[in-house]
Order: structure tokens, then sequence, then C-alpha cells
């Protein structure tokens, strides 16, 4: 593991406001903690979840549920990102009551195998995954009319979640595709109800439980709002999901400040040249602690609420900031907020903006630091 001087930081008080504010929507949430919980901490996450009565979540792999289980998180577990089944992940994933996601033919027989020399496992629990639209895991409407049939001639198969996802829902110009994927999912949902009544469906997205186009006894999957920021930022939408407040806060302390003088250069490259006298600081965060490399213009951190422009190339474990306006003389030590943090701070949405990216990549890689 990278040993970094920068710490993440986490409001968990900020993480349970979200979390309140998208229960009003009146809808079961199954809350997506994958990737450890977009660097924020799955076993915590899982921890407030329990807290507030929120019996799903959403995970990556099955090692990632087996741990949030071990943690004391007595709810469903639905394992995104599951392998093709076989007797092994099979059996971890019913001694430890998880529900993975089979969304193959490859997998339904490997599953049905599996099951045929596991005669102790009579019901094995698992999600089937449906693809309306996003073209990439799931079996289509038109194979799932057999698939039921394949299942109901297994007994030991026990589906218990009917599961896919938008691909355009945070898109309001988007609405018709997004429509159109919910009326191909209410169709699989009425096939695979006819021979599974009492199948639990989970289409919504954020968007999908904000804009109201998840349906009626959908268990919505939010994510990256539950973190405290709007998928719907910059379209129409934006607002929908309430105050979101911001989860994590990121620091690094400066390791050294000096001047730099008018017409001397710094970094890599020599990318900056200073056009008059400058005060600069290094800040110990770099590209190996997941701070982009190539950053845009105006691309800045805080101090003490105040922001400081980073200038020059980011280093792998260095950045340079201009200190010069500020109304305080920093000092080496003195912590940097590299996102969040009081005053003036700086939003995973800006960051994303100036990397070129979306927020959640920013909020996982920056969260892979050690945390506070």
């Amino acid at each position: 593991m990278t040993a970094s001087s920068c710490r993440v930081h986490i409001r968990w008080d900020n993480f349970r406001h979200n979390l309140l504010l998208l229960q009003e929507k009146g809808k079961t949430l199954m809350p997506v903690i994958k990737a450890d919980a977009y660097g924020h901490g799955a076993l915590r996450a899982s921890e407030e979840l329990s807290a507030l009565g929120i019996d799903w979540a959403a995970i990556g792999t099955l090692e990632e549920g087996i741990g949030i289980r071990l943690h004391g998180y007595q709810g469903n577990i639905v394992s995104l990102l599951s392998r093709t089944p076989d007797g092994e992940n099979i059996r971890l994933a019913h001694s430890h009551n998880i529900i993975p996601l089979i969304h193959s033919w490859d997998g339904l027989r490997a599953a049905a195998e599996a099951l045929s020399a596991l005669p102790d496992i009579q019901s094995f629990r698992f999600a089937v995954k449906m693809d309306t639209g996003m073209r990439r895991l799931g079996f289509r409407l038109e194979e799932l009319e057999e698939v039921a049939t394949f299942i109901a001639s297994t007994p030991a198969l026990s589906p218990c979640l009917l599961l896919s996802h938008f691909a355009t829902a945070d898109m309001p110009d988007e609405e018709e595709y997004t429509q159109t994927q919910a009326e191909i999912f209410q169709q699989g949902a009425n096939i695979l109800r006819h021979h599974f009544p009492e199948l639990l469906c989970s289409l919504g997205n954020t968007a999908g439980l904000v804009s109201h186009t998840a349906r009626s006894g959908d268990i919505c999957r939010p994510g990256l709002a539950i973190y405290g920021y709007d998928p719907l930022f910059g379209t129409a939408g934006e607002g929908q999901c309430g105050p979101l407040l911001p989860v994590m806060e990121v620091t690094a302390p400066l390791v050294s400040v000096h001047p730099l003088h008018k017409g001397e250069s710094l970094s890599y490259a020599r990318t900056y040249t200073a056009e008059s006298e400058r005060l600069v600081g290094w800040v110990a965060i770099g590209y190996a602690d997941g701070y982009k490399r190539n950053t845009a213009a105006g691309t800045c951190m805080t101090i003490n609420g105040v922001r400081v422009p980073v200038i020059g190339r980011v280093t792998m474990q260095m950045t340079c900031v201009d200190l010069t306006d500020l109304p305080f003389t920093p000092k080496a030590g003195d912590m940097v907020h590299v996102l969040g943090g009081p005053g003036h701070a700086v939003s995973a949405q800006e960051l994303a903006d100036w990397w070129g990216t979306i927020p959640y990549e920013v909020i996982c890689l920056l969260g892979k630091n050690s945390r506070a």
C-alpha cells in the first residue's frame, strides 16, 4: 500500500443527512456501498444503514458482502459483480446470506450444475439481472420466458429480485429512453412474476428515485447522492435530491513554503514561470495519491478556507500552489484542504470539471488514501 501523507476525513453526520433526505422520497432504498462505499468506508457505511433501519445494501463483490456481513450488517446484501457461480462461491453466498447477481445463461446453467452437487442447499437466493438498454450485463426481455422456465425446473434456484440499470436517467433530455427502459423492465417483471409471484424489483438509481421514474414497489439504489453530490447537476433536474451535504474531506500538509522570483520556473517541463515575485508552497499529494496529473487552469485547493491556485505540473506525491495572495503567512506543516473543508471549499464536482471527469471518479480515487 502506498504510504501517503494525505488523509481522508468522513462526515458521517452528512451521510445520515443525505440518506434521510432520500428516504423522504417514499421508496425502499438499497444504498450502493460498493468499491468501499465509493472510497468512504463500506464497513462504517453499513453501520449507518443499520442505524437508520435500511435493510438493503448493494455491494460489488462477494468478498465485499462477506466483509460487511461479518461486521454485523443484518439486512439483505446484493452483490452486483458476481462471478460465474461455482460450488465454492455458491456455498459462500449461501452461508453468509448474500444475494448474488446472475446475468447470463452461462451463469444460470453453472449455478444449476453446482447446486446439483450441493444437496444441503435446498434454496439458493439470487437476483436476476435484466438488460433493458444499458447493453452491459443481463438477459434481454425476449429471453425471460425461457429463463423463468429453466429456473422453475431447478427447485434449488430461488430468484428473489429482478434488477436492471438505467443508462440515461440523469439526463432529462433522454427521458424517452429512460421511460422505454422502465416499460421493458415492467414487462420483464410481469413475465417472471407469473412464475415467481413474490419476486421483488429494483430499477431506479438516484435520478430515477427523485424524478419519480421508479415505479411503485421499486427498491431504488441511490449512489452518488448519499455521498453528497447531485447526479442531476447541470441539468433541468438539478436540486431534486434536496440540499445534499458532501461527506468526504481530504487534507494534506504543506511540506515547503518559499519564494519564487520573477522569471523563475518550477516543476517538470517548466510549465509555470513567475511573471512577478511569488510565494509558493508544495502540498504532499500527487498523482500517486489519486490527484490527477493533468489539471485544468483554475484548479484550486484551500488553506483556512481561502482558495489557492494549483500551479505547475502535478508530480507523483507533491503539488504546488500559489500562496502569494493569502491574507496570512502560511508555513510548512499547515494543513491544506484538497477537497471539502471550511470556507470556500473545493467540491468533488469542481474537481471533476477541472480533471475532465465525474465526481464518482474523484471520490473513488481520493478515497483510497488513509482515513484519519
